[in-house]
């Protein structure tokens, strides 16, 4: 990941401005040409010019290039043009060495649909090097795709956090990221499915897993297939269960590890 300015220039100073510049990032944001919610718009003038900058976290060097721009995120940049706010450069700050590193790898055998409270990545792996790829190139800058998948895994974050914490809503927060049949899980298995049918790779679901019978959780059956499922080695050390025939992964509990 990488740390990038984008600048806006505009014909006069209104501070309103920054409402057009403000869509232009959330679109970004859906597009997956950016990562995460924060970035701050601020003012900058010198005797020789002046513009708005937006500080950004991208996947790629590239990533905010138009052959990467969705449809709206076009039209999101024509409406500021139409008031003289333009995008008129970006600046990449340099590599991010605090955050997620975004795979380079074009080809993969398969794709895995994974995220954790921790992460702030896409949340579509590459199977080779498990690391995160782009959205917009995942859906192929298909929006309404991208925004589905970012609010699949804000919830599945949300969840993740809830049971990491312990304190409240523990149990209903697990059953929605580790049950098979979860209206989380349901959702994040059309999402693969979705996703399969774009980039025509075998997209795998994980169902997370917490369990403290060592005897059990080494022998459990695909929860969806009742077919066996477990793996004579991980994969990438976390994933010890995979049923092609259901595209779900699963680790082993962490707890017996």
């Amino acid at each position: 990941m990488y740390q990038a300015i984008a600048k806006f220039s505009y014909p006069y100073f209104d501070e309103n401005f920054t409402s057009l510049i403000f869509n232009i990032v959330n679109q970004w944001r859906e597009n997956g040409q950016m990562i995460g919610r924060e970035a701050g718009v601020t003012h900058f003038q010198s005797v020789d010019e002046a513009y708005f900058q937006v500080n950004l976290a991208i996947p790629r060097q590239d990533s905010l290039m138009k052959k990467y721009n969705s449809d709206e995120v076009n039209e999101a940049l024509l409406n500021a043009e139409h008031y003289g706010v333009k995008l008129s450069g970006v600046e990449l700050v340099g590599k991010d060495y605090r955050a997620d590193v975004t795979s380079n790898r074009a080809e993969t055998l398969c794709l895995l649909l994974y995220t954790t409270h921790l992460d702030s990545c896409s949340p579509v792996f590459n199977s080779h090097d498990f690391l995160p790829l782009p959205l917009y190139e995942i859906t192929q800058s298909n929006q309404q795709l991208s925004a589905k998948i970012i609010k699949w895994q804000e919830d599945w974050q949300a969840c993740d956090q809830l049971q990491m914490n312990g304190s409240t809503l523990e149990e209903m927060a697990l059953t929605q990221i580790s049950e098979h049949n979860s209206e989380l899980t349901q959702q994040g298995r059309a999402l693969c499915q979705e996703i399969e049918n774009v980039t025509k790779k075998p997209t795998y679901y994980y169902l997370y897993r917490l369990g403290k019978d060592a005897e059990f959780e080494h022998n459990r059956k695909c929860p969806n297939c009742g077919g066996n499922w477990k793996l004579d080695e991980p994969i990438h050390e976390i994933f010890y269960f995979k049923c092609d025939k259901c595209r779900l992964i699963s680790n082993l509990s962490w707890e017996v590890l």
